[in-house]
């Protein structure tokens, strides 16, 4: 009689965990989505400066200043990396965003002068911690 219930348990809390990594996920993937509006914005301001927001010399790919008026526009608290731009559009070719466990990772489609893009979204999760000491 304690098997089914016990299954009945871990079933559960499977459903549960997959139902909280699927929110969250979702989360993330909205906020990268007003990451790349911002994106736009913000390169819009820079151009009227006279800059390129794309620096490749860069860590973050992004003119200095520009990844901290991109998380003042959306609320995003995640690392952002433009990894790619189209000049021509105004628009990125790739980026991602790392939030936590998640990552987004987005992929213009096409010529890039329009809003069709690939999303994609990743969980990680920490599995083992193993150190040796050498004397």
């Amino acid at each position: 009689m304690l098997l089914p219930g016990v299954i009945l348990l871990v079933v559960l809390a499977i459903f549960f965990c997959w139902c909280r990594i699927d929110s969250q996920a979702h989360h993330a993937m909205q906020e990268a989505r007003d990451i790349r509006v911002a994106m736009r914005l913000t390169a819009l301001e820079c151009s009227a400066a006279g800059e390129a927001l794309y620096d490749p010399t860069t860590p973050d790919g992004m003119l200095k200043g520009a990844a901290q008026r991109i998380r003042e526009l959306t609320y995003a608290d995640g690392k952002i990396v433009l990894t790619g731009w189209d000049d021509r559009s105004g628009l990125p070719r790739s980026f991602t965003y790392r939030k936590g466990s998640f990552m987004v990772e987005y992929q213009a489609l096409g010529d890039g002068g329009t809003t069709d893009g690939q999303w994609d979204i990743y969980y990680e999760f920490h599995v083992l911690t193993y150190t040796t000491a050498w004397e």
